[in-house]
Formats: structure tokens, sequence, C-alpha cells
């Protein structure tokens, strides 16, 4: 933390109620990222969580405040990422059909078994600008400052991924 004349850093709070009051509009749309991402109510909370740790701990380093959400988001999908990895690892296997889970409100907006198993079958980076673009209604700019692309690169990743999902979908240049 550094302190200059008596003054804190412009981007560090001066306590964790500081902290809260600046994260607290980031904390809904990083939950429904992670909903989407997870598919897991229980793991999007523990993920927001992690990345809200994380966040703590690293906000110095964020010197353009204009970029907190983005920065924020990609904190939370990079937990995510390491979400379904560690599930991958340890390969633990729920005996429970799948008609017995239980349907989070974010599962409800994303409407048809089709579609949330077409999502599932995308890579995570596609997955990821899919979400950032259509669930949370981000701008491109902002979509590729959390996935860490260029606006150019996010917009052709997101033309295929919306190709994979629906190959029969014209779809208009709105992708601006």
């Amino acid at each position: 933390m550094h302190v200059a004349d008596g003054q804190m850093s412009a981007t560090q709070p001066r306590s964790e109620q500081a902290f809260v009051d600046l994260f607290a509009p980031l904390v809904e749309p990083g939950y429904r990222l992670a909903c989407a991402m997870l598919h897991d109510p229980q793991a999007a909370e523990d993920a927001v969580q992690e990345a809200s740790l994380i966040a703590w701990r690293k906000l110095g380093r964020l010197h353009d405040r204009s970029r907190l959400r983005a920065w924020y988001l990609g904190i939370v999908a990079n937990e995510c990422r390491n979400a379904r990895r560690r599930r991958w690892a340890t390969s633990v296997i729920s005996q429970l059909p799948a008609g017995l889970s239980v349907i989070s409100s974010e599962e409800r907006i994303v409407t048809g078994t089709d579609l949330r198993r077409a999502l599932r079958q995308l890579p995570h980076d596609d997955r990821l600008v899919v979400v950032l673009y259509f669930y949370l209604d981000m701008p491109l700019t902002e979509v590729a400052a959390v996935a860490g692309g260029t606006v150019g690169a996010v917009r052709a990743r997101l033309y295929r991924a919306v190709r994979r999902l629906r190959p029969d979908l014209v779809i208009e240049e709105s992708l601006e």
C-alpha cells in the first residue's frame, strides 16, 4: 500500500468497506458470468469469492480505474477456468441424474437444454466471449479486455462461436 504525504494511492481502498463499496456493483455480474461458465451455483459462488480475494490483494496493481469491471471479470473468468480444471483433475463423478440438479435463476435465463448443452461444448475462451457479449451485454471493447485479446480477435472468436452454436443462423454484421 502506497502512502505519500499521508494519502493512500488512488487505486487502493482505505478500508474493507471502501473495497466492498467499490466492488459491490461488480459481484452480481461476476456471479452471473461464473454461473454461465460453470453451470453450478455453488461453484460460481466459490469462484466469485476467490476472485474477490484475488482482487483485494492485487487492486494496488490496477492503475486505470476505468478498467475495473473488465479487470475483475477477467479474474472471475480465470477462476472459472481453474475451477473447471480442478473438477476435471479430481474426476468427481456425481451419481445423481441430471434431472435432480438444482437449476439456478441464471440457468433459467439461458433457456433450452439444447442451448445449454451447446454452450458447454464450446471451448472455454469461446464460451467466455459468448457469455460476456450476449449474456452480460458487454461491449466488444470490454469483452476484449476481459478475454485478453483485441477487439478484432474477439469479434472473430464470437462470430465463429455463434456459427458453432447455430450453423444455420444468418449472422448479420451487428457485432460492433
